[in-house]
């Protein structure tokens, strides 16, 4: 055990020195002056004016996204999540974050053969009749292969890379690490708590790493549109499929992004740009779980029907979710920023020091760029973009399911106008929003809602009277205590203990700077020890000195690195 408590320090320390070299190489030298990274790379490694200036030709928002594309899978998967956040991030890291390349080398055969069949627990030839070596996607995280089954059945298989959830186990947990310390340093970045933002895509990207959450995944969207002939979500063979290896129906198809092969085939790109909005919506605001990541080589199409693969990233929308987004809506619609505001406050995302009145003046300059439209001609991916950059504006983070749900209509739009310069969104969401504000008044969710309110009630009723026993209790006897949460005092706390440490530390110095001088003035015998049985002499005064020294150069040095003098 202890070799690889020992061991893992040590590769960490390798992983920062590549993630500074990195950094540098691409002019994101201040990055690793900000971080401390250069303590950890070797003295001819530094930030360099040459690099700056070569690199200044690109915005940062592009190196840091040529960045990312070299740190690895771990990097280059949260880079995309981070792009489904406008909330947290300016437009243009949004815009150059969504760009990001997921491509790597293929698997050498024989590792795949062997990750296939330790997953599958059976040789390669006994379970396909024939299997496509080369594949026909490759990815940081895993790669897709065509094959057939041994009762003739095509299919398609996608296997996970070896190593890779180790590696990026390790690099979550780097950079956990990492951004806990900076935060501990920055109040700006703490207001932002993206500490706890990276603790939700690292969970979330720790799911992507289980193929079994993938074809869950399908299967729901697979029972949500079966109603709809011309939907098709693969089948999942589950018996084929384990944490690594997926193994579904392959469907064919056309893919969105080959729009001469569609010319070709005789497509109406209008009618199919209609068709895949109208599917999604229908995710979207009628069932409330859609297919996260609208990417043109995602969708394909298949004769008269549409077809979706990659289920990794599917958002969910609850229904809390989904009544605050009408409600924002319909103050939109009413020119009302104060009910926009308490939408936004009942969702959770308002932290403490908030200045709402701040939020409400920037929500008010929005309204009036909807001014005098009906609900229903409300353009949901421009209306969801505003809202994003207001809320960034004012530290304001918005729930991970409604970025997904802005991510993903800004992506469909884009992929409809590519088929369809002069397609408008609003028009086919324009039913699906009429009827998902009109569920608000219809008698089935006013039941609901009185109905759930009714067992709030009851909770309350059987909650109240104990605990106003538990109060006259501790009243009667003279215990009630009352918890008092002071704001920033844990930082307070933290910067008194600082205080009180330095100076503790500076008054043992002292003590022993006067207690050398007050021994040297005893006489020789007084300063000098001499050791029982060898008689050496021990200058114990003249050692204090030199302690005393030592110890109040590190206190300087301290002090002046964390920038107190």
């Amino acid at each position: 055990m202890r070799p690889r408590l020992a061991w893992r320090p040590y590769q960490e320390i390798i992983r920062i020195r590549e993630i500074g070299e990195i950094l540098l190489k691409n002019g994101l030298g201040f990055v690793v002056e900000r971080l401390e990274l250069g303590r950890f790379l070797p003295g001819w490694r530094r930030r360099s004016a040459e690099t700056d200036q070569r690199m200044a030709r690109l915005s940062v928002p592009e190196r840091v996204r040529r960045t990312l594309e070299e740190l690895g899978p771990t990097y280059i998967k949260l880079g995309q999540l981070l792009s489904t956040r406008p909330d947290l991030l300016p437009p243009e890291y949004v815009q150059q974050l969504s760009l990001l390349l997921d491509a790597a080398p293929p698997i050498p055969a024989e590792e795949l053969r062997q990750v296939l069949e330790t997953e599958l627990g059976q040789r390669t030839e006994a379970v396909f009749a024939a299997l496509d070596w080369q594949p026909i996607a490759s990815a940081s995280i895993g790669q897709v292969h065509r094959a057939t089954l041994q009762d003739g059945q095509r299919v398609v298989v996608k296997v996970q890379r070896p190593g890779v959830e180790r590696v990026i186990d390790a690099d979550l947990d780097l950079l956990l690490r990492q951004l806990r310390f900076v935060e501990s340093r920055s109040a700006f970045l703490r207001e932002y708590r993206l500490s706890k933002v990276l603790e939700e895509f690292a969970r979330a990207l720790r799911e992507e790493l289980d193929y079994t959450i993938e074809g869950r995944n399908a299967d729901i969207l697979r029972r949500n549109l079966a109603g709809e002939p011309q939907a098709w979500v693969p089948r999942v063979i589950w018996e084929l499929t384990t944490r690594r290896v997926i193994t579904m129906e392959d469907i064919g198809g056309i893919k969105l992004s080959e729009l001469e092969r569609l010319r070709a085939e005789g497509y109406d790109l209008s009618a199919v740009a209609e068709l895949v909005v109208r599917l999604y919506m229908k995710q979207v605001f009628d069932d409330g779980c859609f297919h996260g990541d609208p990417h043109p080589a995602n969708i394909l199409v298949c004769g008269d029907r549409i077809g979706f693969v990659d289920f990794g990233m599917v958002g969910h929308l609850s229904d809390g979710t989904r009544s605050n987004l009408r409600d924002l809506l319909m103050a939109v619609v009413a020119q009302d920023a104060e009910g926009m505001v308490r939408s936004i406050q009942r969702m959770g995302a308002i932290p403490p020091h908030a200045d709402l009145p701040a939020l409400s003046r920037d929500l008010e300059r929005l309204l009036w760029r909807y001014y005098g439209l009906a609900l229903e001609d409300v353009p949901i991916a421009q209306f969801l973009g505003d809202v994003f950059a207001a809320a960034f504006r004012n530290r304001v983070l918005l729930p991970g399911e409604l970025a997904v749900l802005a991510r993903t209509v800004l992506l469909l739009e884009g992929v409809a106008q590519s088929l369809d310069p002069s397609f408008s969104l609003v028009e086919v969401a324009r039913p699906f929003v009429a009827r998902m504000v009109a569920e608000r008044y219809s008698p089935a969710h006013l039941s609901r809602r009185g109905l759930r309110m009714l067992r709030q009630l009851e909770y309350l009723a059987e909650d109240v009277p104990p605990r106003l026993g538990t109060i006259t209790e501790q009243l009667e006897k003279g215990q009630l205590t009352l918890g008092l949460d002071v704001r920033r005092l844990e930082q307070i706390l933290a910067r008194l203990d600082v205080v009180a440490n330095r100076l503790a530390f500076s008054i043992v110095v002292a003590a022993m700077i006067v207690g050398s001088a007050l021994v040297i003035l005893g006489g020789e015998r007084a300063a000098v020890f001499r050791l029982p049985l060898v008689g050496a002499a021990l200058p114990i005064a003249h050692v204090g000195f030199i302690i005393a020294g030592l110890m109040a150069t590190w206190l300087l040095f301290s002090i002046m690195r964390s920038r107190g003098v």
